[in-house]
């Protein structure tokens, strides 16, 4: 289950209801959607820790899910979303008011090399955009990190772990409330080889995206 605890005031996040015909513009078959379930392997696990708040987040990742293109390049995904919550994103006039959860993407663009790869406080192989859905709102947080993989790319799973990988807030949309920026992520995972799934998780996340707005902006 995920839940945000603060050790600071609570905060309350705004009940809007989204319009979902945004993100169902995006072009998808919802055929693949069954393709999504049972995935992963052992486990998933995430933790963020504001910076400044104190705030928590943590999520159990229930599907796990990976593609690959070489010997060093890999994009995982990572839900507590359900299928149905996943479908939801591109239904015409979808209510996403009762939606909360997370969808991670992890792209690994170096796989360390023991004895040739540095491994610094400040060194990263991978990149992160953190997907959380909390009663309609989105918030996209982007970050990168050190992954230390379990397996090569390419094999039938992968595991990987991150230890305070810096998050920030990049897009959300406007009734979206943030405890955590800046913050630091935890994460633990162990994915599927699964080529038909990855590409539907990846493009909900582009949905969720899309609707979001650049907090910069």
């Amino acid at each position: 289950m995920t839940q945000i605890r603060s050790h600071a005031n609570s905060r309350r996040t705004a009940r809007n209801t989204i319009v979902a015909s945004a993100a169902a513009s995006m072009v998808l078959s919802l055929a693949g959607c069954n393709a999504l379930r049972g995935g992963g392997g052992s486990g998933g696990t995430s933790t963020i820790i504001s910076d400044t708040t104190g705030s928590v987040y943590e999520t159990n990742l229930r599907t796990r899910v990976y593609t690959y293109h070489d010997d060093n390049t890999a994009d995982i995904y990572l839900t507590d979303l359900t299928d149905a919550q996943l479908t939801a994103f591109f239904q015409t006039n979808a209510d996403w008011s009762q939606i909360s959860g997370t969808i991670v993407h992890v792209h690994l663009f170096l796989d360390p090399r023991p004895g040739k790869t540095p491994i610094e406080p400040t060194a990263a192989n991978a990149s992160i955009r953190y997907g959380i859905i909390s009663n309609g709102q989105i918030g996209i947080y982007d970050g990168a990190g050190f992954m230390l993989p379990g397996q090569k790319p390419g094999n039938k799973s992968i595991s990987g772990t991150f230890q305070a990988a810096p998050l920030r807030l990049s897009r959300a949309t406007p009734g979206f409330a943030d405890p955590l920026t800046p913050a630091r992520l935890d994460l633990s995972f162990d994915a599927k080889l699964d080529v038909a799934a990855s590409p539907e998780l990846q493009a909900r996340l582009d949905a969720l995206a899309s609707v979001a707005k650049n907090v910069n902006e």
